[in-house]
């Protein structure tokens, strides 16, 4: 018999030690939910968990993208039934006006109810907006063409700005900043006197603002250019496949409800000949909304099959992370009650090794 080495003890040791181990991982992963809690746990299963983590975070993202489209269609959709309801008003006062049981005077009277009609529509138009965007003028999807468009001494944004170039100058001082659209019909400026290095001009008639760079000063160097902008459709990235610029998204055209493309803004019912004109204008115009409507219409139905779609994809991506990363519970509470009962054995038998060298000293008796 040997007592300075304990093999019994030793391996009783290590078999506890084993049993402690497996007990503290059951114990890890009752905790948790989770059977991976380590790389070591399961190093291919992790990978592969977190890629899908990855899709499914991608996944819940382009579910929420497609309910806040919703959201902004829902809005242009609520300004456009308005300018529908104006319409229908501005058809009734044009066959009213058209007919001789009324006179001059009685259409003067028309007329300036039709005139305050023309300005709500364009009030609704530049003020039905989601996070800032303009929905209803033609400039949603619009982005500045940076190939063609040839500003130096800075660069430029835009939020809203209708399809069109404009021209960016200075007066002769180089302290006031202007910019023009192509007709030449609208134009504002922005006193910058005195401002030097990174600035940001907001040109709110345009929805343009000019950012200097860092060598700008004012009075001694300029910013010019034109700045073109260029229609595009509005799109929505509804899914993660890989194509982001293609068949994830889901895009429309631009919607226009302005006087100027319903075809109304020079219309007048002041005499029998205008409102008889008007009316046919105005028909055509109330076919205009109606093709928005059915824009907005088609768009709904196409991002509500899309969430769907997106919802049902993000539901088996979550199964199928959850077959690798998720712990089996009826599974780990067997696995535990089975590292406990060995290790309360293990440190039975710990306890009996250790005294079997005691049998020794009945020896020396």
């Amino acid at each position: 018999m040997r007592i300075n080495t304990n093999v019994s003890a030793i391996n009783s040791q290590r078999m506890l030690g084993k049993s402690s181990a497996a007990l503290a991982r059951s114990v890890a992963r009752l905790s948790s939910g989770f059977r991976i809690n380590r790389a070591a746990d399961d190093a291919a299963g992790l990978g592969i968990a977190n890629s899908l983590r990855g899709t499914i975070r991608g996944l819940e993202q382009a579910s929420r993208n497609a309910e806040q489209a919703n959201s902004l269609l829902q809005v242009a959709e609520g300004g456009a039934m308005q300018v529908e309801a104006i319409l229908e008003r501005m058809k009734q006062l044009a066959t009213q006006s058209a007919s001789d049981n009324v006179n001059d005077s009685d259409r003067t009277l028309i007329q300036a109810e039709f005139a305050e009609l023309q300005s709500e529509i364009t009030r609704i138009v530049d003020t039905t907006k989601f996070l800032g965007n303009t929905l209803l003028n033609g400039s949603l999807g619009n982005q500045i063409d940076s190939a063609n468009s040839t500003l130096a001494g800075g660069s430029a944004t835009i939020t809203g700005a209708l399809a069109d170039t404009y021209t960016v100058a200075h007066d002769a001082a180089n302290e006031l900043l202007s910019i023009t659209n192509a007709a030449g019909t609208l134009s504002q400026s922005v006193d910058i006197s005195g401002t030097s290095g990174i600035n940001s001009f907001n040109f709110t008639a345009f929805d343009i603002t000019v950012e200097t760079d860092g060598s700008f000063a004012s009075g001694t160097s300029s910013v010019n250019g034109d700045v073109v902008v260029t229609g595009g459709n509005t799109s929505f990235l509804v899914s993660v496949s890989g194509d982001p610029a293609g068949q994830d998204a889901v895009a429309f055209g631009s919607l226009d409800l302005t006087l100027a493309t319903l075809g109304i803004d020079g219309d007048s019912l002041s005499t029998k000949a205008q409102a008889v004109t008007s009316i046919g204008t105005i028909d055509t115009a109330i076919g205009t909304v109606s093709t928005a409507f059915g824009t907005i219409g088609a768009a709904q139905n196409r991002i509500e099959f899309a969430a769907a779609n997106t919802d049902v994809a993000l539901e088996n991506f979550l199964a199928a992370e959850s077959v690798i990363r998720d712990a089996d519970m009826a599974a780990e509470v067997s696995e535990l009650t089975k590292n406990q009962i060995l290790q309360q054995a293990g440190t039975a038998m710990l306890a009996q090794a250790n005294a079997l060298p005691q049998t020794v000293l009945a020896l020396l008796q």
